[in-house]
């Protein structure tokens, strides 16, 4: 047998053992241990390291804008509803939705027995009224002669007085029916107002306190625009805003004058008030508007847009270097992007690093550890 014969299996042998050998030496490399959070630190190689810009980062002012939808609306106290004191029938309805009316303007005309009743006892209290006052005068002029008794005289006053009370009280039942003849009452406008909704046709019957309208004020109305909550940190109260309205050619400038306190559950928003700085201008309840409002955040974290990333759709989050070459993905809450600008409402603090450029790069590595 040749030489090379036993060399070869020798040498093949020895081979495949150190292969072996490296290949578990290789298996046995500890992976870098996990966070507090449970997941493990992100590490590159050298040569994939000049691909990452990271950044020390620091509070700083950074004011812009928050843009949202919105509509006009009648403030809560500038809306009213107008109903009868009385019941009766719709005769007349005198105007009709969204007309504007003055003051005392006839809404509409109704028949009623009651107010026919009511200006009938009015006529009644004021005749009896002048009858116990002429029956005190002459208990008066027969006491001065001489003639008469104390007793009736006291007795002619006590009628009167009670006649006055009568008179007095029916006379109030007439004034809330207003200007009116017999059985027909006038229904007026309390103010200037624009009309919002009929609650009643001509022939309906309708109950004492019944509604008939609902009035606005057309000086009171303003717009109302829907505001994400994480958004809600950066407007203040006296901040301007830019008003469009699909109706008016050029913008409209307002400023903010508060926010509801309650957030709507599902789409998670808050209604923000928006007076117009000009309040001549006329505004119709039920319009759509987008607003734009400027928004100033003192002293705030920002980074680039490039260093926000979302995970599966749910969780955002950005890179923050703990060690040299170990980086940690930290969920954070942020506010609404602004000129490639995003404010970091909660997750960092001043002086941490992080990765403004190259984050897929380091989501890409983080994926190879799952």
């Amino acid at each position: 047998m040749r030489v090379i014969d036993l060399i070869y299996p020798i040498a093949l042998s020895l081979a495949l053992a150190l292969g072996c050998d490296r290949h578990e030496a290789e298996l046995k490399i500890p992976a870098p241990p996990a966070g507090s959070d449970g997941k493990r630190p992100v590490s590159l190689r050298p040569e994939a390291l000049p691909y990452i810009t990271i950044r020390e980062i620091r509070p700083e002012t950074h004011a812009g804008t928050i843009s949202a939808p919105a509509r006009v609306e009648f403030r809560a106290q500038a809306v009213s509803t107008v109903g009868t004191v009385v019941a009766g029938r719709i005769g007349k309805i005198l105007v009709q939705i969204g007309d504007r009316v003055k003051a005392g303007t006839p809404l509409a005309v109704l028949a009623s027995g009651e107010a026919a009743q009511m200006r009938s006892d009015y006529s009644r209290a004021a005749a009896e009224l002048a009858r116990a006052q002429d029956q005190l005068r002459r208990q008066l002029e027969m006491q001065r002669t001489g003639v008469g008794l104390e007793i009736e005289r006291v007795a002619a006053e006590t009628q009167a007085k009670q006649a006055q009370t009568e008179l007095e009280r029916s006379r109030d039942f007439v004034k809330l029916l207003g200007d009116g003849n017999a059985a027909e009452v006038v229904v007026r406008a309390p103010m200037d107002s624009v009309v919002l909704k009929t609650h009643v046709a001509t022939g309906a019957a309708v109950g004492s306190g019944s509604p008939l309208f609902d009035l606005g004020e057309p000086s009171a109305a303003w717009v109302v625009a829907d505001v994400f909550e994480k958004d809600l940190l950066l407007v203040e109260k006296g901040a301007k805003a830019i008003i469009e309205l699909a109706s008016s050619p050029e913008p409209i400038v307002g400023h903010v004058v508060g926010e509801s306190a309650a957030l709507e559950t599902e789409l998670r928003r808050a209604s923000v008030f928006i007076e117009p700085d000009n309040r001549q201008i006329a505004l119709r309840p039920g319009m759509f508007a987008r607003v734009v409002i400027e928004a100033s955040a003192p002293e705030q974290i920002v980074v680039p847009t490039a260093a926000v990333l979302i995970k599966d759709g749910r969780e955002t989050v950005v890179y923050v270097e703990t060690a040299a070459n170990r980086f940690e993905a930290r969920p954070v809450q942020v506010g609404q992007s602004r000129e490639g600008m995003v404010p970091i409402l909660k997750g960092l603090s001043a002086g941490e690093r992080v990765v403004v450029g190259g984050a897929l790069l380091l989501d890409g590595e983080a994926a190879l550890l799952l």
